[in-house]
């Protein structure tokens, strides 16, 4: 827009100014662009459930060569049976009745194709979230949801509008601020992870910031993107952008499925400018595709505006929108400036405060040159760093509507320029009068004309479950494109180690041509000169080992897609054949612990899926619309700082989330008292790698410590010793404390209690990536189960929740060691004279290096599932690893977007898929 037409009645271009560089290294403060008001949330709000039952109805498709004639329609309409039948634009009809059959039909057509009508879902269309109800009036206004009242119904983004155009997956919006709480349970799945860097004190990635698997703190320079627990702002500001959609907690974000990039400039009210710019280039230089910059300077700054314009312009290069709120000093942004609010640049969004009744808030600033539009900012319901919510106000708020917004219109347009997608924004907003004058379009944001561009396609899967070996999963394309050259692209992705690859050089074959799938895991098929798109059933095979797979499907015309790609679930082998009944397998609803994965927990954030196949079908496993998780209780307190004093309200905790990727400061792990071993040194009663054992003599080079078996050999006849303890700060949901022993035989066997203060009853173990443990007892601050068989190797342990819908991460908490076979069930042998714990570097014999491969998967170079670079994996590097039957998988970002999310999706009668 800048040094453009102004878009719209009351809209005016902005002024160009002169920037003045000056060197000046600065410290301002988030004072400028947030306030908190100490509003609390009731501890208690009923579901929202606007869903309802349902009509009972069956309905069925019914297809004739010929087509369905409309005397054929009329006569279907008649049988007892029906309820109602219409024609489909593609010649078939649709029937819908009480208990009617093929045959009912086919009496009126013979011959007739009859088959059960899919049912479809609408993602976004109501939230679930416990606050969504009461406090959602950001996102859709219905005239009572606010806090304090004064809500005037449909004075909102519409975002269940927006969301029918997608939800931001497989987009990344870079929240510059204050650091991330990583525990907070409604932001699970939202982290980004960087594809090129594993967690720790590498730089695979070689831009010197080592461990920056999440992002970067460039307040401190470290990797630590919590900031130490300092980070209300950021973490209230993140869950505006991005927080998880009909996940039982909290609300909603604007873009519910975006990925969060946390970066971190600041602490408490104070962000330092120049970290901010250096943020920007970072996010710009890893794949953002907006960044969100909820602060500015307190006064004209020409050093500010001079970092800022060069980092802004950086990003612009790059393709990355830069979003920033206008400020809380109720001034005129166009005299009295401010940085980044006050820059000129096309790719920057200035953002003030609306009200629930659209109007511009008291603390907004505002510009009618300067401020692009307006967004809710008060009284919206934010997310604090404890894990509660609570109600603030301020720009700081209003932005992050507009960046996730953005990622939103990208999703549609993924080649659009940063310039084009500010002007279909703007071009969108809902002009109101009040606005008018004191912004340049005059306007809110609205994302009601994004809905209507939604879905030009829409896909039905069927036949996601099969046997290992030759699959043909079913997809009906249906839509009203006119005529063109079309094609199918299908892409296809594999788990592995809690997370979802591309599958490369994998063969489809569709109509008889086979192709085989590139390092995006995608083929793409000619469906040849049509005159119309209309509905195409589409069945591509290929040959699948047992393994859980999602399957894309994308059309397009004349060489351009057609809308977003969808993806569904595709379940082979036993994965297929949990999802069925099994007669026998306890109370309908209750899951039932098995011997396999316990669901699909994701390697970086340590979210479980549900595993399929968990409980009686018909009954489900997960809360029913309505039901959900019962909200957080106790007093939410306020988010960020207040008014009049410095600082985050109240004490954050240290992060204690087993979803770090900085580790919590952790105890080192002892045995009986023995004490931790000092850095670089081995345990006490531990030979140094390398030598011998006291009174043995100077070993002979190459040879192994006399009287000890060879590192990496089993010592026959000989168990191995077990012992030690290590202790974790009130670790996850489950705040678990403590795990002993530590070092366990990899014959199985061993007794390890789990010690913690809120455990769920009924909890499930699992070890390493496909452990499932056999729990022995369990309290709310005890949990004792036996060890299953692994090879040698450092493990995760995760915690379940009966549901397997949350979870605990006791990171590298077991050391498998090889020997004999093993200890008794339930027995814990110590070796006498010491620790067993082995060499806290990793490099002890039998202990393989952190980093290495997991030992306990079996493809060759297959990836730790807790590390997060990818590229670790398999010898043929760029980010390629291999899978469990020697498969070729890539990292996909589209792919890794999907989460756990995918594995919730029910196809087995058939869905419509999820955007991507």
């Amino acid at each position: 827009m800048a040094g453009s037409t102004g878009i719209g009645t009351g809209r005016r271009t902005r002024r160009g100014r002169v920037v003045v560089a000056a060197v000046a290294a600065m410290t301002v403060g988030f004072s400028g662009a947030a306030v908190i008001d100490a509003w609390f949330l009731s501890p208690r709000l009923a579901m929202a459930d606007e869903l309802g039952p349902g009509d009972g109805l069956t309905r069925l498709v019914v297809r004739a060569d010929g087509g369905v004639t409309a005397e054929q329609v009329a006569a279907l309409g008649t049988l007892p049976a029906v309820d109602s039948a219409q024609p489909l634009f593609d010649g078939s009809a649709l029937v819908a009745g009480t208990d009617i059959t093929a045959a009912d039909v086919q009496t009126v057509v013979p011959g007739a194709e009859v088959e059960l009508s899919v049912p479809g879902e609408t993602y976004g269309l109501v939230v679930s979230d416990p606050f969504w109800g009461g406090y959602g009036w950001n996102l859709e206004n219905t005239g009572s949801n606010v806090y304090g009242g004064g809500a005037t119904a449909g004075a909102d983004v519409s975002a269940p509008a927006g969301w029918q155009a997608g939800t931001g997956r497989g987009l990344v919006v870079a929240v510059a601020d204050s650091g991330y709480a990583l525990s907070h349970p409604d932001m699970a799945g939202a982290l980004w992870t960087n594809p090129d860097e594993s967690c720790g004190s590498s730089d695979a990635d070689g831009n010197g910031k080592p461990g920056d698997c999440h992002g970067w703190n460039f307040y401190r320079n470290t990797s630590d993107i919590t900031n130490g627990g300092d980070n209300a702002h950021g973490t209230a500001v993140s869950g505006i952008v991005g927080a998880r959609a009909a996940n039982g907690e909290g609300s909603a974000g604007v873009a519910p499925d975006v990925t969060i990039m946390p970066l971190v400039i600041g602490a408490g009210k104070s962000v330092d400018l120049y970290a901010g710019a250096q943020a920007i280039r970072y996010a710009a230089d890893n794949g953002a595709d907006v960044v969100n910059a909820s602060w500015g300077t307190v006064q004209d700054d020409p050093g500010a505006a001079s970092i800022l314009t060069a980092a802004i312009a950086y990003a612009d290069s790059k393709g990355v929108v830069v979003v920033t709120a206008a400020g809380n000093d109720s001034l005129d942004r166009d005299t009295q400036r401010r940085y980044p609010a006050s820059l000129d640049q096309p790719n920057l969004i200035t953002v003030g405060s609306s009200t629930a009744a659209d109007r511009v808030a008291g603390h907004s600033a505002y510009g009618d040159a300067t401020v692009d539009l307006f967004a809710p900012g008060q009284r919206i319901m934010v997310h604090d760093n404890s894990g509660g919510y609570g109600i603030g106000d301020g720009t700081s708020y209003a932005s992050p509507h507009v960046a996730a917004a953005v990622a939103l219109y990208k999703a549609q347009d993924r080649t659009a320029t940063p310039a084009e997608l500010k002007a279909a924004l703007l071009a969108d907003v809902q002009y109101l009068p009040a606005f008018a004058g004191k912004s340049v379009t005059g306007g809110r944001l609205a994302l009601d004309d994004l809905g209507n561009t939604a879905a030009p396609v829409s896909y039905v899967f069927s036949a996601m479950s099969a046997d290992a070996g030759p699959v043909a999963p079913r997809v009906v394309a249906t839509g009203s494109a006119p005529a063109g050259a079309y094609e199918v692209a299908f892409g296809l992705g594999m788990e592995h180690g809690g997370q979802v690859y591309a599958l490369t050089g994998q063969d489809i074959t569709l109509g008889g041509v086979t192709a085989t799938t590139d390092d995006d895991g995608a083929a793409t098929f000619s469906l040849g000169t049509r005159p119309g798109l209309g509905s195409v059933a589409l069945s591509p095979t290929t040959e699948l080992a047992e393994g859980r797979y999602v399957l894309t499907a994308r059309v397009l015309r004349d060489g351009s897609p057609l809308g977003l790609a969808y993806a569904a679930p595709l379940l082979v082998g036993d994965e297929a054949r949990a999802t069925a009944p099994q007669p026998g397998t306890g109370t309908p609803g209750t899951p039932v612990p098995d011997d396999e994965e316990a669901g699909g927990a994701d390697p970086d954030t340590g979210t479980a899926t549900p595993a399929p196949g968990t409980g009686t079908p018909g009954t489900g496993t997960g809360p029913a619309p309505g039901s959900g998780t019962p909200p957080r209780t106790g007093t939410p307190g306020p988010v960020g700082p207040a008014p009049d004093a410095p600082g985050a309200i109240g004490t954050p905790a240290p992060d204690t989330d087993d979803r770090t990727g900085t580790p919590a400061p952790q105890t080192p792990a002892t045995d009986g008292g023995s004490g931790a071993p000092a850095p670089g040194a081995t345990g006490p009663g531990t030979t140094t790698p390398g030598t011998t054992g006291p009174g043995t003599g100077t070993p002979t080079p190459g040879a192994t410590d006399p009287g000890a078996s060879d590192p990496g050999a089993s010592d026959p006849g000989t168990p191995p010793a077990t012992g030690g303890r290590k202790d974790y700060p009130e670790t996850g949901p489950f705040r678990l404390t403590s795990i002993s022993p530590t070092v366990v035989s990899a014959a199985g066997g061993t007794r390890v209690v789990i010690t913690g203060l809120a455990i769920p009853e009924g909890a499930l173990v699992r070890v390493g990536s496909t452990g499932g443990a056999q729990v022995d007892e369990v309290s709310p601050t005890r949990l004792t189960f036996t060890t299953p068989a692994l090879v040698a190797g450092r493990y995760d342990v995760y915690v379940f929740s009966p549901d397997r819908s949350t979870s605990s991460r006791l990171d590298a908490a077991l050391t498998y060691v090889a020997g004999g076979s093993g200890p008794t069930p339930g027995t814990n042998p110590q070796q006498p004279g010491g620790s067993t714990q082995p060499d806290p570097d990793g490099t002890a014999p039998g202990v393989p290096d952190p980093g290495a491969t997991d030992p306990g998967t079996t493809g060759p170079g297959a990836t730790d599932p807790g590390a997060t670079d990818p590229s670790t994996g398999g010898s043929a590097g760029g980010g390629v690893v291999t899978g469990p039957n020697g498969e070729r998988l890539r990292y996909s970002a589209r792919f890794a977007s999907l989460g756990a999310s995918i594995w919730g999706i029910d196809c087995s009668t058939g869905c419509s898929g999820l955007a991507l």
